[in-house]
């Protein structure tokens, strides 16, 4: 396990917005959220700085002056009216649109700066995916139980590997350093939504056996930009494939950090 950045000496580590979560206390007001398990991991694995976007189109000016952007998951849902499908509310769900369209904001931001790079989590792959003109649509039959995993007995790890991916040859996942093409890897599973009728330009990096894409890129080999479908940052340091993830795109931060410093 990489040792903790010494605060007595911090290095010059490159700075990565992280987008947030608009949610609401019972008293009326409003924060913006990111989870600490994902900001450790972002720091520890990619050696990263990660700083926080509050969820506002606004904040997509913010990305010159940044080395990358993670999109990360939630238990909000992309509200249909932002995707291709474009269909009504399904009753029970949350919905952060505060968050939709900073993301769409931030995404089209972010293809005008081609070597940012940009890393995404479950909601956060659906995001990237529906910005490049993909939809999304609800799991369906034995798909349900396969990707919003429930562990047994009741009050299991739920960041426990629910069911392997086998990661596609020639893209940008499976030049990663430890992660073989045509293997199948052990991940986590917890969406409800899966990315589907992708464009040309989005290819399809690692997919399920039940065939739901586990992963895409956009423009690649020219940009890095990765969606993941699983949690990247749970149990991180069990994950070879999971550290390479979150190691690739610091190196990639790293280069632009120090292309930004050099002009």
């Amino acid at each position: 396990m990489p040792d903790r950045v010494n605060s007595a000496h911090p290095p010059d580590l490159p700075v990565v917005g992280v987008l947030a979560c608009r949610k609401q206390r019972a008293n009326g007001t409003s924060y913006s959220r990111v989870n600490d398990v994902l900001t450790d991991s972002l720091l520890r694995y990619a050696r990263v700085l990660p700083l926080v976007v509050p969820p506002d189109e606004a904040g997509a000016a913010a990305l010159d002056d940044l080395d990358g952007l993670v999109l990360p998951g939630s238990g909000s849902f992309v509200h249909p009216r932002f995707t291709a499908g474009a269909g009504a509310e399904t009753e029970g769900r949350e919905y952060d649109t505060d968050r939709d369209a900073a993301a769409l904001a931030l995404l089209r931001r972010a293809r005008e700066l081609p070597d940012l790079p940009v890393l995404g989590s479950c909601r956060g792959m659906q995001e990237i995916g529906v910005a490049a003109g993909a939809a999304l649509r609800d799991t369906e039959g034995a798909e349900t139980a396969v990707h919003r995993f429930t562990p047994r007995p009741a009050g299991g790890d739920r960041w426990a590997d629910a069911h392997p991916v086998h990661i596609r040859p020639g893209g940008l996942l499976a030049g990663l350093p430890g992660a073989l093409a045509g293997t199948a890897v052990p991940v986590n599973s917890q969406h409800s939504q899966v990315v589907c009728a992708l464009p040309d330009d989005v290819r399809v990096e690692a997919v399920a056996p039940d065939g739901v894409l586990e992963a895409i890129s956009v423009g690649h080999p020219a940009r890095y930009v990765l969606g993941i479908q699983w949690h990247f940052e749970q149990h991180t340091g069990d994950s070879a494939l999971n550290r390479t993830i979150l190691e690739s795109f610091g190196r990639r931060c790293r280069l632009r950090r120090e292309k930004r410093k050099s002009c």
